[in-house]
């Protein structure tokens, strides 16, 4: 049976949309994204009339697209009641009724084929009226362990225009409708190839999928079966399943329109989705599976265009029991920063309240009302509005900031802060609780701010997924970093793909073979200490008087300043480096030479080197070492911690000796010792690269424990020298402390270096300090940046925080 194909071409150029859990678009696009099932509020009810919904919805698209009504047609998909329908045609004349997406979609086409003056606009609109099983879990009919979808009430509406027409009127261009093809649902090969012949693509050109997953087994059967047959070349792990039903359920003719607004959202935002609670293929479906190019994702991911692949496209599989369709939908890349509103719609907020002294914060704190209101969330996020526009409108000495994601839990953080700023001002100490609620007793507003850059060890699988959703601002500049930035920041291995949900078992192999390729990791280190310099200094301008690295972070720091003219170079110098593929990690080829071992590897032979983190001072455990030992000091972490590398039975003897537990690290990696300095060489060469012009931070160098001129040579060396001698980390700190500086920002993942700089500075008398992790393995990541952003704000660091509180998708 022959596929029936239309050539659209339709540009998305607005939409809207609210469910039960998700008032309005920013909310329903903020839960698609993080992937997780919607739960009502506590205190809010369910709508019980969905009507004033779908007006309220057709109205906000076209004052946001300053439209009236005759320039629009509205298409009304599946059923609609006879009074809603009505009142809809009553302020709309141009109304039509349509049975399907599809069906709306071939209208669409025909009422804005280009004219000479056709820049009429088509809304399509659906919606449900039903609210069910709202506890099914984030999953679909795909996976082995399915069990039933919610039915949520909402509703949703799409703007369309003719492509053309919205280029030439300089329209913001969420997404494009390429082409579409349809037919009987026993023909979905052929209509899937139908489709991409059309586009002139191959199923490799899908950068995601977007399924329909009914829950009807047979219609399952069939666009499963379908999609496996269709979707058929070389390379697996390369196209992403994603279903807007694991998050929002099954809703009949609105689920194929949010399907559509789905991936134009991955496509707008620049991500590829997540099926938070998917297990794996059912079993008789699980050997097609793996040979297919699909993948899942178990948490959304960030996706860019690489040189080769300019335009990134997605696909809707559209199923019903009448027909299938397959639609190419492709994304405007303009290249552009992308704004959303999800830092402003995640369920953490923050609440800051400041004043000249104490007993009046204590007295402002009282008058906060916590009290229980008809609408929850609409109150909750008012109130930490109100609170933050106080504050912009008079900052005053001491600032209080509580983080909270309900009225409840705001009130019970409320109650502790009344029982405990009194006492920790008294006591000159900071408060704070487990939620991440700060005040600092001694606030500094001539603050000096450090940036610290982990070492390689941080990294870790996950790493990074949420920061360029939160903070679209720095696209542009992070696109700049590298021709292939997925490469570089290590999007395979950072986020890895799989058909059945990996275990923890296989988590923590993916990020022990992560640790062990130092290439990959330091290059992705350094790609991500790109990342986070950018959203402090560029969206939150805070800008550091003083930096330091931690080992390998001292490449980082000198990549993430500016330094270095085009450091994404840097990733592919790592890449390719032998010195950090081979000779300093996985065969070891320098520790060889010195050792005098035998360069043919034995896999089956036990390891020659490792790491292990020790207590001991350096004196003590120096003096322990004997000269016949393979063991080497390579980092001082506290005044009574460190790190040893070398020959495992020697380490593992000397940690005997002292009578102190050896923890391994799992890292064969031989810096900071003898055997790296068989590599000066070849190290002052790969560090040597052009720089920029000179920049106001000074960066210390574990080198000489001073700053480092701005200049190629003396970068280079610096570098060099500094992965061929150990790390005195305590030394670095202090130094930084006897420069007044007084915030130490940990510049990547982890908290480690905040911990031990904690621990170096507490038997210090000078001025209070602190220091802030921005993310910790483990934590949600937005709620450990709300915890920094507290820290920050609480000890008078000047923050600009506004997305916390406002910012949207709809311009």
């Amino acid at each position: 049976m022959t596929a029936q194909v239309i050539h659209l071409p339709l540009s998305v150029v607005g939409f809207a949309s609210t469910f039960t859990g998700a008032p309005g678009i920013d909310n329903v696009a903020t839960a698609l994204y993080v992937g997780t099932r919607l739960t009502l509020p506590e205190g809010d009810m369910p709508v019980t009339d969905a009507a004033p919904a779908v007006l309220d919805l057709i109205d906000e698209v076209l004052r946001a697209n300053a439209l009236v009504s005759d320039q629009v047609v509205v298409l009304l998909i599946g059923t609609f009641s006879e009074p809603l329908s009505t009142l809809i045609k009553q302020q709309h004349v141009q109304t039509e009724s349509t049975r399907t997406l599809t069906e709306a979609l071939i209208r669409a086409s025909a009422i804005t084929k280009k004219g000479a003056l056709n820049t009429r606009r088509v809304l399509i609109i659906a919606m449900s009226d039903i609210d069910e099983a709202l506890d099914a879990p984030a999953n679909i009919s795909f996976s082995r362990d399915f069990s039933h979808y919610s039915k949520r009430q909402g509703a949703a509406c799409v703007l369309l225009m003719n492509t053309q027409v919205a280029l030439e009127s300089a329209c913001t261009c969420y997404a494009t409708l390429d082409n579409m093809a349809w037919g009987s649902r026993d023909n979905i090969e052929n209509i899937i190839t139908t489709s991409l012949r059309h586009n002139d693509l191959n199923s490799r050109d899908i950068c995601t999928l977007e399924v329909s997953a009914c829950s009807q087994t047979s219609l399952r059967d069939a666009e499963q079966q379908g999609i496996l047959q269709a979707y058929q070349h070389t390379e697996k792990m390369h196209t992403a399943i994603s279903c807007q039903k694991s998050v929002l359920g099954d809703n009949a003719d609105l689920s194929q329109l949010m399907a559509l607004m789905h991936s134009a959202l991955a496509l707008y935002q620049r991500y590829r989705p997540a099926i938070v609670n998917w297990d794996g293929p059912i079993d008789n479906a699980l050997a097609a599976w793996q040979d297919s190019p699909f993948y899942f994702l178990a948490k959304a991911a960030p996706v860019f265009s690489n040189e080769a692949d300019k335009v990134r496209h997605n696909a809707l599989s559209l199923l019903d029991e009448t027909q299938y369709t397959h639609l190419i939908m492709s994304a405007h890349e303009d290249g552009l920063v992308h704004q959303n509103g999800f830092n402003s719609h995640l369920p953490n907020r923050l609440f800051i309240i400041s004043a000249d002294n104490v007993d009046a914060l204590i007295d402002k704190l009282k008058t906060l009302d916590t009290s229980s209101a008809l609408n929850q969330l609409a109150s909750f996020n008012a109130l930490a509005g109100e609170l933050y526009s106080r504050y912009q409108l008079q900052k005053q000495r001491y600032t209080l900031v509580l983080i909270a994601d309900s009225m409840a839990q705001l009130s019970a953080e409320k109650a502790l802060a009344l029982r405990g700023i009194g006492q920790a001002f008294i006591n000159k100490t900071p408060w704070k609780t487990p939620k991440g609620s700060y005040f600092s007793s001694t606030p500094d507003e001539n603050a000096n701010v450090a940036f610290l850059y982990p070492g390689i060890g941080a990294t870790y699988i996950g790493f990074g997924t949420l920061l360029l959703q939160m903070f679209p601002e720095i696209y542009p500049n992070v696109l700049a970093l590298s021709s292939n930035i997925s490469e570089a920041l290590k999007d395979r291995l950072l986020n890895p793909r799989s058909i059945c949900a990996l275990s923890v078992a296989e988590l923590n192999k993916l990020d022990l073979d992560l640790r062990n390729e130092l290439a990959n990791i330091a290059e992705a280190g350094v790609g991500y200490a790109c990342v986070l310099t950018a959203i402090f200094e560029q969206v939150l301008q805070v800008k550091a008087t003083h930096a330091c690295g931690y080992s390998m972070g001292e490449v980082s720091m000198f990549a993430a300043l500016g330094c270095w003219q085009r450091p994404g170079d840097m990733s592919a110098r790592l890449a390719h480096s032998d010195t950090f593929n081979h000779q300093l990690s996985n065969e070891l080829r320098s520790v060889r030479k010195l050792w005098k071992l035998s360069d043919s590897i034995d896999e089956k032979a036990a390891p020659i080197w490792e790491t292990y983190a020790i207590k001991g001072n350096h004196a003590q455990v120096s003096a322990a070492i004997n000269a016949s030992d393979r063991v080497y000091i390579t980092i001082i972490n506290t005044p009574s911690s460190l790190l040893i590398a070398g020959f495992p039975e020697h380490c593992l003897a000397l940690c005997k000796r002292l009578g102190v537990r050896a923890i391994a690290l799992n890292m064969t990696n031989a810096i900071h010792c003898a055997p790296a300095t068989l590599q000066y060489d070849e190290m002052l060469a790969l560090y040597s690269m052009p720089v920029n012009a000179r920049i106001s931070t000074k960066m210390l160098s574990s080198s000489c424990y001073l700053p480092i001129p701005q200049h190629q040579k003396a970068i280079s060396i610096s570098i060099a020298k500094g992965l061929c001698s150990p790390v005195d980390f305590p030394r670095l700190i202090n130094t930084l402390a006897k420069k007044d500086v007084n915030v130490y920002i940990e510049m990547g993942a982890g908290r480690s270096l905040s911990g031990w700089t904690d621990k170096i500075l507490k038997e210090q008398t000078q001025s209070a300090h602190i220091s802030v992790p921005v993310n910790v393995k483990g934590t949600d990541q937005h709620l450990t940046l709300l915890r920094a952003v507290a820290k920050l704000l609480s000890f008078g660091v000047t923050l600009n925080i506004d997305r916390f509180f406002s910012g949207s998708l709809i311009k």
